[in-house]
């Protein structure tokens, strides 16, 4: 479980959300649910795209807030996010004998299932 702290705060009628040490990680919404709701969502999409990409996950910064500042800690399960983002689908090109790519269209076979098959046994998963 990850807890980053959440700055809110209110400008006329709309709410805003900031994570202080995480650059570009901000939402807004019309109440304070809203945006609490909102800043739970940008802040796993963040997460999803550092694990996709090996991006190394900041520690969570402390943070007192001001006066005019509400400060709320959003916590996030990361596992079921790093397990998605491990999980996604990678394009591969390869090249295969014209004759082999003839015969298995034919059979309707599916190239992506053996070749995760194949790569799964050579790996000894």
């Amino acid at each position: 479980m990850l807890l980053f702290p959440c700055v809110i705060t209110k400008e006329e009628d709309v709410y805003y959300a900031d994570f202080p040490g995480l650059d570009n990680v901000f939402t807004d919404g019309e109440s304070e649910e809203e945006v609490i709701e909102n800043a739970k969502d940008v802040l796993k999409a963040m997460l999803f795209t550092m694990y996709k990409n090996n991006i190394e996950i900041p520690k969570p910064s402390r943070y007192k807030a001001k006066d005019e500042e509400m400060l709320i800690y959003i916590d996030i399960w990361e596992e079921p996010i790093k397990d998605k983002a491990n999980q996604q689908s990678v394009k591969k090109t390869l090249t295969i004998p014209k004759w082999l790519n003839d015969l298995s269209e034919e059979k309707s076979i599916n190239f992506s299932s053996v070749l995760q098959f194949a790569l799964k046994k050579e790996l000894g998963l």
